[in-house]
Protein backbone atom coordinates (compact mmCIF):
# COMPACT_ATOMS: atom_id res chain seq x y z
CA UNK A 1 0.00 0.00 0.00
CA UNK A 2 1.64 3.08 -1.15
CA UNK A 3 2.17 5.85 1.39
CA UNK A 4 -0.60 8.19 1.94
CA UNK A 5 0.21 11.72 3.42
CA UNK A 6 -3.02 14.15 2.17
CA UNK A 7 -6.57 13.51 0.84
CA UNK A 8 -8.56 15.89 -1.01
CA UNK A 9 -12.01 15.23 -1.94
CA UNK A 10 -14.23 17.17 -4.43
CA UNK A 11 -17.29 16.88 -6.77
CA UNK A 12 -20.46 17.73 -8.15
CA UNK A 13 -20.25 21.04 -8.66
CA UNK A 14 -17.45 23.62 -10.24
CA UNK A 15 -17.55 25.18 -7.28
CA UNK A 16 -16.41 22.34 -5.02
CA UNK A 17 -13.73 21.45 -7.71
CA UNK A 18 -12.06 24.70 -8.86
CA UNK A 19 -10.86 25.86 -5.05
CA UNK A 20 -9.51 21.91 -4.58
CA UNK A 21 -7.09 22.16 -7.57
CA UNK A 22 -6.02 25.04 -6.54
CA UNK A 23 -5.08 23.91 -3.31
CA UNK A 24 -3.99 20.56 -4.75
CA UNK A 25 -1.94 22.20 -7.08
CA UNK A 26 0.07 24.69 -4.33
CA UNK A 27 0.16 21.78 -2.08
CA UNK A 28 1.91 19.23 -4.46
CA UNK A 29 4.35 22.14 -5.26
CA UNK A 30 5.76 21.77 -1.27
CA UNK A 31 4.77 18.18 -0.78
CA UNK A 32 5.79 15.01 -2.64
CA UNK A 33 2.91 14.56 -5.16
CA UNK A 34 2.84 11.14 -4.80
CA UNK A 35 1.92 10.84 -1.40
CA UNK A 36 -1.21 13.02 -2.50
CA UNK A 37 -5.04 11.75 -3.38
CA UNK A 38 -7.43 13.59 -4.70
CA UNK A 39 -10.72 11.63 -4.38
CA UNK A 40 -13.63 12.77 -7.08
CA UNK A 41 -16.94 11.85 -8.50
CA UNK A 42 -18.30 11.55 -12.16
CA UNK A 43 -18.37 15.55 -12.32
CA UNK A 44 -14.99 15.75 -11.11
CA UNK A 45 -13.23 13.34 -14.15
CA UNK A 46 -14.01 16.06 -16.07
CA UNK A 47 -11.33 18.32 -14.02
CA UNK A 48 -8.36 16.04 -13.73
CA UNK A 49 -6.85 17.58 -16.65
CA UNK A 50 -6.44 20.85 -14.33
CA UNK A 51 -3.87 19.00 -12.12
CA UNK A 52 -0.67 20.39 -12.90
CA UNK A 53 1.46 17.53 -11.56
CA UNK A 54 0.61 14.00 -12.54
CA UNK A 55 2.26 12.07 -9.84
CA UNK A 56 -0.41 13.06 -7.87
CA UNK A 57 -2.62 9.89 -7.07
CA UNK A 58 -6.85 10.60 -8.32
CA UNK A 59 -9.67 8.03 -7.35
CA UNK A 60 -12.90 8.59 -9.07
CA UNK A 61 -15.77 7.15 -7.27
CA UNK A 62 -19.64 7.17 -9.28
CA UNK A 63 -21.80 8.77 -6.56
CA UNK A 64 -25.07 8.60 -8.54
CA UNK A 65 -26.27 6.23 -6.51
CA UNK A 66 -25.17 6.96 -2.44
CA UNK A 67 -25.25 3.67 -1.54
CA UNK A 68 -22.98 2.27 -4.33
CA UNK A 69 -20.66 4.93 -3.78
CA UNK A 70 -20.35 4.49 0.28
CA UNK A 71 -20.06 0.43 -0.50
CA UNK A 72 -16.89 1.25 -2.67
CA UNK A 73 -15.49 4.52 -0.56
CA UNK A 74 -15.46 1.19 2.26
CA UNK A 75 -13.83 -0.99 0.14
CA UNK A 76 -11.36 1.59 -1.69
CA UNK A 77 -10.24 3.59 1.77
CA UNK A 78 -10.28 0.46 3.75
CA UNK A 79 -6.63 -0.24 3.74
CA UNK A 80 -5.32 3.05 2.88
CA UNK A 81 -6.20 3.65 6.06
CA UNK A 82 -5.40 0.59 8.09
CA UNK A 83 -1.39 1.43 6.70
CA UNK A 84 -1.82 5.23 6.97
CA UNK A 85 -2.50 6.51 10.33
CA UNK A 86 -1.67 10.14 10.04
CA UNK A 87 -3.52 11.73 7.04
CA UNK A 88 -4.30 14.89 6.72
CA UNK A 89 -7.90 15.60 4.80
CA UNK A 90 -9.35 18.23 3.43
CA UNK A 91 -13.11 17.97 2.15
CA UNK A 92 -14.61 20.54 -0.18
CA UNK A 93 -18.25 20.08 0.72
CA UNK A 94 -20.60 18.05 -1.00
CA UNK A 95 -22.14 14.82 -0.25
CA UNK A 96 -18.65 12.72 -1.29
CA UNK A 97 -17.13 14.33 1.28
CA UNK A 98 -18.88 12.76 4.28
CA UNK A 99 -18.82 9.42 4.02
CA UNK A 100 -14.59 9.83 3.43
CA UNK A 101 -14.45 11.80 6.53
CA UNK A 102 -16.66 9.89 8.49
CA UNK A 103 -14.79 7.11 7.75
CA UNK A 104 -11.30 8.51 9.17
CA UNK A 105 -12.85 9.95 12.04
CA UNK A 106 -13.80 6.11 13.04
CA UNK A 107 -10.34 5.04 12.15
CA UNK A 108 -9.28 7.36 14.16
CA UNK A 109 -11.67 6.61 17.43
CA UNK A 110 -11.15 2.26 17.11
CA UNK A 111 -7.47 2.12 15.41
CA UNK A 112 -6.33 5.10 17.47
CA UNK A 113 -4.66 7.05 14.03
CA UNK A 114 -4.35 10.53 14.36
CA UNK A 115 -6.08 11.56 11.17
CA UNK A 116 -6.35 15.33 10.70
CA UNK A 117 -9.41 16.79 9.07
CA UNK A 118 -10.41 20.03 7.82
CA UNK A 119 -13.62 21.12 5.31
CA UNK A 120 -14.06 24.77 3.26
CA UNK A 121 -17.22 26.22 3.11
CA UNK A 122 -17.02 28.82 0.31
CA UNK A 123 -20.90 29.65 0.60
CA UNK A 124 -22.46 31.93 3.12
CA UNK A 125 -24.23 29.22 4.72
CA UNK A 126 -23.13 25.51 5.25
CA UNK A 127 -24.73 22.90 2.90
CA UNK A 128 -26.17 20.29 4.09
CA UNK A 129 -23.08 18.00 3.90
CA UNK A 130 -20.50 20.39 5.34
CA UNK A 131 -23.36 20.47 8.43
CA UNK A 132 -22.33 17.01 9.39
CA UNK A 133 -18.88 17.19 8.70
CA UNK A 134 -18.48 19.94 10.79
CA UNK A 135 -19.00 17.92 13.91
CA UNK A 136 -16.15 15.50 12.73
CA UNK A 137 -13.65 18.19 11.46
CA UNK A 138 -10.81 19.77 13.03
CA UNK A 139 -11.41 23.00 11.78
CA UNK A 140 -13.52 24.67 9.04
CA UNK A 141 -12.34 27.45 6.75
CA UNK A 142 -15.10 29.56 5.12
CA UNK A 143 -14.96 32.44 2.53
CA UNK A 144 -17.63 35.15 3.79
CA UNK A 145 -16.98 36.76 7.42
CA UNK A 146 -19.13 35.92 9.98
CA UNK A 147 -19.62 38.93 13.21
CA UNK A 148 -19.76 35.44 15.48
CA UNK A 149 -17.45 32.71 13.97
CA UNK A 150 -17.91 29.24 15.58
CA UNK A 151 -15.50 27.65 17.46
CA UNK A 152 -13.71 25.49 14.53
CA UNK A 153 -13.83 28.69 11.76
CA UNK A 154 -11.30 30.33 10.28
CA UNK A 155 -11.99 33.16 7.91
CA UNK A 156 -9.71 33.02 4.96
CA UNK A 157 -11.70 34.67 2.17
CA UNK A 158 -12.82 33.44 -1.02
CA UNK A 159 -10.03 31.91 -3.69
CA UNK A 160 -8.72 33.35 -6.27
CA UNK A 161 -8.22 31.99 -10.19
CA UNK A 162 -4.91 32.20 -11.54
CA UNK A 163 -4.75 36.02 -12.31
CA UNK A 164 -1.71 35.53 -14.07
CA UNK A 165 -3.33 32.99 -17.00
CA UNK A 166 -3.76 34.34 -20.92
CA UNK A 167 -7.23 36.28 -21.21
CA UNK A 168 -9.35 36.58 -24.13
CA UNK A 169 -9.45 39.41 -26.21
CA UNK A 170 -12.59 41.56 -27.23
CA UNK A 171 -13.32 44.10 -29.61
CA UNK A 172 -13.88 47.43 -28.11
CA UNK A 173 -15.28 48.63 -30.84
CA UNK A 174 -18.80 46.65 -29.19
CA UNK A 175 -21.18 46.36 -26.27
CA UNK A 176 -19.46 42.93 -25.10
CA UNK A 177 -21.79 40.54 -22.65
CA UNK A 178 -21.21 37.43 -20.94
CA UNK A 179 -23.85 34.84 -20.06
CA UNK A 180 -22.12 32.47 -17.86
CA UNK A 181 -23.93 29.41 -15.75
CA UNK A 182 -21.70 27.26 -14.12
CA UNK A 183 -19.27 24.38 -15.59
CA UNK A 184 -22.50 23.17 -17.12
CA UNK A 185 -23.76 26.17 -18.39
CA UNK A 186 -27.96 27.39 -17.76
CA UNK A 187 -30.22 26.88 -19.38
CA UNK A 188 -32.99 29.18 -17.40
CA UNK A 189 -29.97 31.81 -17.69
CA UNK A 190 -30.17 31.63 -21.23
CA UNK A 191 -33.99 32.03 -21.81
CA UNK A 192 -33.52 35.27 -19.50
CA UNK A 193 -31.30 36.55 -22.05
CA UNK A 194 -33.35 35.64 -25.13
CA UNK A 195 -36.18 37.49 -23.00
CA UNK A 196 -33.87 40.35 -23.07
CA UNK A 197 -33.00 40.20 -26.67
CA UNK A 198 -36.50 40.25 -27.81
CA UNK A 199 -36.81 43.97 -26.05
CA UNK A 200 -34.09 45.31 -27.92
CA UNK A 201 -34.18 47.30 -31.39
CA UNK A 202 -32.14 46.54 -34.50
CA UNK A 203 -30.00 48.88 -34.28
CA UNK A 204 -28.89 48.48 -30.78
CA UNK A 205 -28.23 44.67 -31.51
CA UNK A 206 -26.15 45.51 -33.93
CA UNK A 207 -23.42 47.22 -31.44
CA UNK A 208 -23.64 43.61 -29.22
CA UNK A 209 -21.88 40.58 -29.14
CA UNK A 210 -22.96 38.05 -27.34
CA UNK A 211 -20.95 34.93 -25.47
CA UNK A 212 -23.19 32.69 -24.25
CA UNK A 213 -22.53 29.46 -21.85
CA UNK A 214 -24.69 26.72 -23.42
CA UNK A 215 -24.48 22.84 -22.04
CA UNK A 216 -23.09 20.64 -24.96
CA UNK A 217 -26.36 18.61 -24.97
CA UNK A 218 -28.19 21.84 -25.82
CA UNK A 219 -26.46 23.45 -28.04
CA UNK A 220 -28.09 22.93 -31.23
CA UNK A 221 -31.41 23.78 -29.39
CA UNK A 222 -30.60 27.17 -28.24
CA UNK A 223 -27.71 28.10 -31.66
CA UNK A 224 -31.47 28.09 -33.31
CA UNK A 225 -33.66 30.13 -30.64
CA UNK A 226 -30.42 32.88 -30.55
CA UNK A 227 -30.43 32.82 -34.62
CA UNK A 228 -34.20 33.60 -34.48
CA UNK A 229 -33.35 36.86 -32.88
CA UNK A 230 -29.96 37.94 -33.98
CA UNK A 231 -27.25 37.65 -36.61
CA UNK A 232 -25.60 34.17 -35.06
CA UNK A 233 -22.51 35.81 -36.32
CA UNK A 234 -22.45 37.95 -33.64
CA UNK A 235 -22.65 35.19 -31.15
CA UNK A 236 -19.70 33.06 -29.39
CA UNK A 237 -21.12 29.74 -28.04
CA UNK A 238 -19.17 27.51 -25.65
CA UNK A 239 -19.48 25.17 -23.07
CA UNK A 240 -16.65 25.98 -20.37
CA UNK A 241 -13.82 28.75 -21.23
CA UNK A 242 -10.81 29.04 -18.82
CA UNK A 243 -9.40 32.70 -20.49
CA UNK A 244 -12.53 34.83 -19.55
CA UNK A 245 -11.56 38.41 -19.53
CA UNK A 246 -14.14 39.58 -16.69
CA UNK A 247 -13.48 43.19 -16.53
CA UNK A 248 -14.30 43.67 -20.16
CA UNK A 249 -17.49 43.10 -20.03
CA UNK A 250 -20.33 45.75 -20.28
CA UNK A 251 -22.68 43.14 -18.78
CA UNK A 252 -22.26 39.90 -17.39
CA UNK A 253 -24.95 37.40 -16.36
CA UNK A 254 -24.21 35.07 -14.17
CA UNK A 255 -25.41 32.05 -11.43
CA UNK A 256 -24.43 33.33 -7.64
CA UNK A 257 -22.68 30.87 -6.42
CA UNK A 258 -19.77 31.59 -4.33
CA UNK A 259 -16.78 31.46 -6.62
CA UNK A 260 -18.50 33.18 -9.53
CA UNK A 261 -19.92 35.84 -7.64
CA UNK A 262 -16.94 36.47 -6.02
CA UNK A 263 -14.66 36.32 -9.02
CA UNK A 264 -17.10 38.54 -10.77
CA UNK A 265 -17.20 41.65 -8.49
CA UNK A 266 -12.97 41.47 -8.18
CA UNK A 267 -13.17 42.64 -11.35
CA UNK A 268 -16.78 44.73 -12.17
CA UNK A 269 -20.01 45.31 -10.94
CA UNK A 270 -21.75 45.35 -14.15
CA UNK A 271 -22.77 42.16 -13.26
CA UNK A 272 -26.75 40.40 -12.72
CA UNK A 273 -26.87 37.73 -10.61
CA UNK A 274 -29.60 34.77 -10.92
CA UNK A 275 -29.71 32.41 -7.84
CA UNK A 276 -30.19 28.62 -8.38
CA UNK A 277 -33.05 27.88 -6.04
CA UNK A 278 -33.63 24.07 -6.77
CA UNK A 279 -30.64 23.47 -4.33
CA UNK A 280 -32.09 21.80 -0.77
CA UNK A 281 -30.34 24.48 1.01
CA UNK A 282 -30.86 27.60 -1.51
CA UNK A 283 -26.87 28.55 -0.75
CA UNK A 284 -26.89 30.71 -3.47
CA UNK A 285 -29.94 33.10 -2.93
CA UNK A 286 -27.77 33.86 0.72
CA UNK A 287 -24.32 34.41 -1.25
CA UNK A 288 -26.35 37.13 -3.45
CA UNK A 289 -28.33 38.71 -0.80
CA UNK A 290 -24.88 39.46 0.53
CA UNK A 291 -23.87 41.61 -2.30
CA UNK A 292 -26.85 43.12 -2.69
CA UNK A 293 -26.80 44.70 0.98
CA UNK A 294 -23.49 45.85 0.04
CA UNK A 295 -24.83 47.51 -3.36
CA UNK A 296 -21.77 45.76 -4.89
CA UNK A 297 -23.91 44.43 -7.56
CA UNK A 298 -26.74 45.47 -10.32
CA UNK A 299 -30.23 45.04 -8.80
CA UNK A 300 -32.20 44.91 -12.52
CA UNK A 301 -31.29 42.93 -15.19
CA UNK A 302 -31.05 45.22 -18.16
CA UNK A 303 -29.05 45.15 -21.43
CA UNK A 304 -26.81 48.48 -21.94
CA UNK A 305 -26.99 50.22 -25.16
CA UNK A 306 -24.18 51.99 -24.01
CA UNK A 307 -20.65 51.28 -23.26
CA UNK A 308 -20.24 50.82 -19.26
CA UNK A 309 -16.73 49.96 -18.42
CA UNK A 310 -14.65 51.99 -15.72
CA UNK A 311 -10.57 52.39 -16.21
CA UNK A 312 -10.14 50.45 -13.14
CA UNK A 313 -11.77 47.29 -11.65
CA UNK A 314 -14.02 46.86 -9.45
CA UNK A 315 -12.35 45.78 -6.44
CA UNK A 316 -14.41 43.06 -3.62
CA UNK A 317 -12.84 42.93 -0.53
CA UNK A 318 -13.67 39.01 0.34
CA UNK A 319 -10.90 37.84 -2.34
CA UNK A 320 -8.16 37.04 -0.61
CA UNK A 321 -5.30 35.89 -3.27
CA UNK A 322 -3.81 34.10 -0.82
CA UNK A 323 -6.77 32.11 0.70
CA UNK A 324 -5.59 29.08 0.00
CA UNK A 325 -2.25 29.32 0.64
CA UNK A 326 -3.35 29.98 3.96
CA UNK A 327 -5.17 27.10 4.52
CA UNK A 328 -2.09 25.26 3.42
CA UNK A 329 0.06 27.11 6.07
CA UNK A 330 -3.12 25.23 8.73
CA UNK A 331 -2.98 21.98 6.77
CA UNK A 332 0.63 21.27 6.62
CA UNK A 333 1.80 22.70 10.36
Amino acid sequence: MKKIKFIVIAGSSGGHILPALKYLNNLSSIKKPNEILFITNEKGKNYLEYIKNDEVNKLVLNSKNKFNYIFKVLFKLFFLFIFNKKITLLGFGGFITTPILLFSKIFNIILLSSNKIYIHEQNFIYGLANKINYYISENVFISFPKINMRNKEIFVGNFFLDRNKSKENLDDNFINILLIGGSAGSLDLNYKMLDGIITLDRAHIERIRFYIQIPESHYNIFKKKYADLIDISRCAFFSFKNDLNLKEYDLILSRSGSGSINEILYYTNNAYFVPHLKSRDQHQKFNLNYFLTHNMCMKKFSIPNKKKLISQFYFNSLINPYSIEKIICYTTR
